[in-house]
């Protein structure tokens, strides 16, 4: 059985009008598959977190975790070991890694958890100058990618829990809140608040942070740490876990190391959802589905220009996802096909739909947001999605 899937992750802010991926974009070929196959949706557990919109968040690392059949609870690629794995870091056994994130920081809430998108070669000066000032024999910092960064220490007050977790929520939960309620209680939430509040008196009159404000963009006047991972503990890769081979092809700091921690074959994805860079991209799927067993691509539709916006949305299927189906139709192997359409509008729910061999069909008139949400086909999370995907 070959499996693929495909996640489109839209980024675009946007006010409660826009209309969402499914219902502004013409998408003849993925309606095709909602009444030819199955169509439902992800309904997680309502979190803490709050959207822009007032709408209940949603935990999307956690959602790139459960499309591979990991549930919140299991340990392996832990959030702080993919990212030290992306940037290729060695941690000792005796510390633990964390993620650390560039955040916006306002009236004591975080407004933006990517702080305007700071690129790496503004974000790396802050994070040097953090680990100038504060690093130590216990601390340090290193450099990643963008507003993702990692933090590695050996204090005992700072290290997970035994089963290697630590409850402390990603930035993305946190907009609009009180970043100060969402610590742990004890001694680990008041040495985490202590060394943040060290950290912000170092970044808010950074020049870097001074250059942002003047030219209007978000500065990165907080960290956040989350995440934590010690390294010795027990991983397993997904072939372990499942008995199939996999790749991931991914434009994400955290996909990237995940793919490293989980021994999948990554491959980075197109920087522009142009015709172009999408009928490279359908080759790449091609020969990896060839090599695999499972084949997850993760696109982003990060565009702020509405209109732009839904026009990726119809060349992804019209361009990937038509021509997609139609070569996994004619292999003499069994397939199946899941689309997961991850839209901050709809941040409450997520649609998918999927076809292939052995699956239940379960059509849905429309892509319309109130029809999917009728589905029978309702999952608490996408760990159980997997689960239906891949049954035998």
């Amino acid at each position: 059985m070959k499996y693929v899937i495909l996640r489109c992750e839209d980024e675009a802010r946007g006010n409660g009008q826009t209309a969402t991926l499914l219902e502004g974009a013409k998408l003849s070929y993925l309606q095709h598959l909602a009444q030819a196959g199955a169509a439902g949706v992800i309904r997680p557990a309502v979190s803490r977190g709050r959207s822009r919109r007032g709408v209940p968040a949603l935990d999307r690392l956690r959602l790139h975790r459960a499309l591979f059949g990991l549930a919140h609870h299991d340990p392996e690629a832990a959030p702080g070991l993919c990212y030290a794995a992306s940037v290729n870091l060695h941690v000792a056994p005796e510390e633990a890694v964390w993620c650390c994130d560039l955040v916006t920081r306002q009236d004591g809430a975080v407004v933006d958890p990517v702080a305007g998108h700071i690129p790496t070669k503004e974000s790396q000066i802050l994070i040097q100058a953090l680990d100038d000032q504060l690093g130590s024999e216990r601390h340090r910092w290193e450099v990643g990618q963008g507003s993702h960064h990692i933090f590695i220490t050996n204090d005992p007050a700072l290290a997970p829990e035994a089963d290697g977790s630590m409850a402390v929520c990603s930035p993305e939960l946190l907009i609009g809140q009180s970043w100060s309620r969402r610590l742990p209680r004890g001694g680990t939430g008041q040495t985490l608040q202590r060394l943040l509040e060290e950290a912000s008196s170092v970044l808010e009159g950074h020049a870097v942070n001074r250059v942002r404000v003047d030219l209007g963009e978000n500065p990165a006047n907080m960290l956040w740490l989350w995440g934590a991972a010690r390294p010795e503990t027990p991983q397993r890769t997904f072939r372990d876990r499942t008995g199939l081979s996999g790749a991931a092809i991914s434009n994400s700091f955290f996909m990237r190391g995940f793919a490293q921690c989980q021994g999948l074959d990554w491959s980075k994805g197109p920087t522009a959802l142009e015709e172009g860079p999408l009928r490279r991209l359908m080759e790449k799927v091609e020969g990896l589905i060839d090599r695999h067993d499972l084949v997850d691509v993760h696109l982003v539709i990060d565009t702020q220009d509405p209109v732009e916006r839904l026009c990726a949305m119809e060349r992804i299927d019209q361009l990937l996802l038509k021509p997609l189906a139609e070569a996994l139709t004619r292999r003499l192997s069994p397939w199946r096909l899941l689309v997961v359409i991850d839209d901050r509008r709809l941040s409450d729910t997520v649609p998918f739909i999927g076809m292939g061999a052995e699956l239940p069909r379960q059509p849905v008139a429309s892509l319309n947001a109130q029809h999917l949400a009728e589905s029978p086909l309702t999952f608490p999370d996408g760990t159980a999605l997997f689960a239906w995907f891949t049954q035998q």
